[in-house]
């Protein structure tokens, strides 16, 4: 699993800019959403397990985090 999570490292070494997580889940209740912060789009991984560990790589290279109606 962790080399298909490779081919999403774009997302978070920053080759690619403007990618984020917006905070889907409720107040103490983390859920993310891989977005792009410039153009509004999401990325969705369809396998679970992968988009976890994505979003683990992306928090852990801090990229950046808004919610809904704070930056995004």
């Amino acid at each position: 699993m962790e080399n298909e999570a490779q081919q999403f490292q774009y997302l978070w070494d920053g080759s690619q800019p403007h990618w984020g997580l917006l905070n889907v889940g409720d107040s103490g209740d983390k859920k993310y959403l891989i977005v792009n912060l410039e153009s509004k789009a999401a990325k969705i991984i369809e396998n679970d397990s992968v988009a976890e560990q994505v979003i683990e790589q992306m928090l852990l290279a801090g990229m950046k985090v808004v919610t809904p109606g704070q930056g995004f």
